[in-house]
């Protein structure tokens, strides 16, 4: 009796110091966070863009989460949004090296966290109803110094490019000027200087116009010879018949660290519009190729992309539309890269007689395809291109997801081997012994190719609209969002122009969908059956009608009754299996979801017990022998 109550109690003093030491433990190692990224998209993980920014940040940066905390209307997928944003913000801030401070406000009612979000304009949302007033904060400010930008409203779909937009937030408050861009085109985009015996000037287009609101926009001229060293990023519209100096000036500018957002054209209607009969015929055709093969792609001279896929309405006049297979309408997940930032959340972009861009990357270089055609795209010349009918189509060549815009990144080669070009009245010998360039990438540099002009036309991006004197312009596809887009990536910090976005968060039940289809597509069978039926007892119905004679036509026939009653069931019947599918569909996503339920509470412990038994027996067989 001594030795068993002995062995109680030495096995509850055991017990007990298992315990202690369980709860040293575990309040020795609360402070610690250790994270294991097990997602195959790396959901969880920063890029190594955004670490080596944070890391370089001149100044320190204070992050301020907003959330109204306790707010019984908010849906629980919300209030997983929040706490996952929540992660990724202190993961940010602590792979900052100390760089950023995150901050954790809850603006009640009336509090002066409510006030100060009023302050830095983060927008309330009303979460009780139509009619109800705003009660829900969910924004992000970043301060550093005396600059603050704020994330009014973190919209849970805006999910996947969460840290591009809290790299750019911090970004922005950090950059000690505006980033410059300059704009060289041989189209009027830029209007002209203002002058006061001069009519009235062209306004800049809408895209330049827009710029102008965040950057530093500055003409670069057709003819430069050199692209100032202050220009952060450089737009090309239109390139047609640059000299051999200016694209040079070009190269250097890319082989220095410059990026080059380009948009060349097969054929610019911008171009046409030009036309005069006192001026030579404009050139419609652009490209960069005298650079850009020396990179590895190249624009397919004199061929616009035709896609049925793709095509758009348009009107020939009469008030006809035809659909135009060369005026590309592309849309967002078909034909645009939802991984990139740029071009993740666009819908639609239109593109009227847009090129192909072909070739492979020279070593060094990595391309990335932004816009596609579809698998069945063609190319044609310019001429059958403006045929509405299609018929040509059968002419053109094959151009399987033919590339529309790429970004291509990396250490670039020059394309003038033997240096600038000399002037017409020097030699290339003497231009080389008097001028120094690059030969290769000083540092990583960013050029993106776009095979149209047009989408940056106004007529082809937004309705202006007269407002009490003033134009506005309504856009009507992501045309403009596309170009600021680029600008913003190339302009920013070249860490960041190659960053993703992060995937989706919500896990779809992909069994659960299958069966959803399946019982979908018998529910649709059933359903035609059931509508065939319907269209045969009503054709003998009306054949048994026009036999009978005229003062009989109110009054049912035999045969009519019995067809009525033949098909009230078969009606009844086909009813009943289509209420059975849903019935069937109910049940297994009920036993599926009770099947995973049970796996997932019984799944542990059932462990835990097969271990306990499997050592419990293999020290009862080592006792034993």
């Amino acid at each position: 009796m001594k030795k068993t109550t002995s062995k109680l109690f030495a096995g509850a003093a055991g017990g007990l110091a298992v315990l202690g030491i369980l709860i040293a433990a575990n309040a020795l190692v609360s402070g610690v966070r250790v994270r294991k990224d097990l997602t195959a998209e790396r959901l969880y993980t920063l890029a190594p863009g955004t670490v080596q920014m944070l890391q370089e940040l001149e100044r320190p940066v204070t992050l301020k989460f907003y959330f109204t905390q306790g707010n019984p209307n908010v849906p629980t997928a919300l209030k997983n949004y929040v706490q996952r944003t929540l992660d990724f913000l202190r993961d940010l801030a602590a792979r900052s090296g100390g760089k950023v401070t995150l901050e954790v406000l809850d603006p009640q009612p009336d509090s002066d966290a409510e006030e100060w979000a009023q302050r830095y304009g983060l927008t309330a949302q009303a979460t009780g109803g139509l009619g109800m007033p705003p009660d829900l904060y969910l924004g992000l400010v970043a301060v550093a110094g005396t600059k603050e930008a704020a994330i009014p409203f973190l919209d849970p779909s805006a999910e996947p490019q969460m840290e591009y937009l809290v790299a750019r937030l911090v970004q922005e408050v950090t950059q000690s000027r505006r980033p410059r861009i300059g704009i060289l085109s041989t189209l009027p985009v830029l209007a002209e200087p203002a002058s006061p015996f001069a009519p009235a000037r062209e306004p800049d287009w809408l895209f330049a116009a827009e710029l102008k609101k965040s950057y530093d926009v500055v003409p670069v001229a057709t003819a430069a010879e050199a692209i100032p060293d202050d220009v952060d990023a450089l737009v090309v519209v239109h390139p047609r018949s640059l000299s051999e100096r200016t694209l040079f000036a070009l190269d250097q500018f890319v082989l220095r660290g410059g990026r080059l957002l380009a948009f060349v054209d097969p054929m610019s209607l911008a171009s046409e519009q030009e036309m005069d009969a006192d001026r030579p015929r404009p050139q419609l055709a652009s490209d960069l190729n005298r650079l850009t093969e020396a990179w590895g792609v190249k624009l397919e001279p004199a061929q616009v992309v035709a896609d049925l896929a793709a095509a758009t309405p348009i009107n020939v006049g009469d008030g006809r539309a035809e659909r135009l297979p060369a005026w590309l309408s592309l849309r967002g997940g078909e034909n645009l890269d939802r991984d990139e930032i740029a071009t993740g959340s666009l819908e639609n972009l239109m593109l009227p007689f847009a090129g192909a861009l072909v070739g492979t990357p020279a070593e060094g270089l990595e391309l990335k395809t932004l816009a596609r055609a579809s698998a069945e795209a063609v190319t044609l010349n310019a001429y059958l291109a403006r045929d509405p009918s299609g018929g040509n189509l059968r002419s053109g060549q094959p151009a399987a997801n033919a590339a529309l815009a790429v970004r291509l990144t990396g250490q670039f080669k020059t394309a003038f081997p033997a240096g600038q070009p000399a002037l017409p009245d020097a030699t290339n010998e003497t231009a080389a012994a008097t001028n120094e360039w690059l030969k290769a990438s000083a540092k990583d540099g960013a050029v993106v190719l776009v095979a149209d002009s047009d989408l940056l036309v106004d007529d082809y991006m937004a309705r202006a609209l007269n407002f009490f004197g003033r134009t506005l312009y309504q856009p009507f596809n992501d045309n403009l969002n596309f170009v600021l887009n680029l600008v913003e990536q190339l302009s920013g910090n070249p860490a960041l122009i190659g960053l993703r976005g992060r995937g989706t968060f919500n896990r779809p039940f992909d069994r659960v969908l299958a069966m959803e289809k399946a019982a979908q597509e018998r529910w649709q069978e059933e359903e035609e059956k059931l509508q065939q039926k319907l269209a045969e007892a009503q054709r003998r119905l009306n054949e048994l009608q026009a036999a009978k004679s005229e003062d009989q036509q109110l009054v049912l026939s035999t045969e009519q009754k019995a067809e009525l009653e033949k098909f009230r069931q078969e009606r009844f019947e086909t009813q009943r299996q289509l209420k059975e599918v849903r019935k069937n569909l109910r049940s297994s996503i009920e036993n599926l979801g009770l099947a995973l339920k049970v796996l997932n509470l019984a799944a542990v412990p059932l462990l835990v017990a097969a271990f306990g038994i499997g050592l419990g027996w293999r020290r009862r067989r080592q006792s034993a022998a």
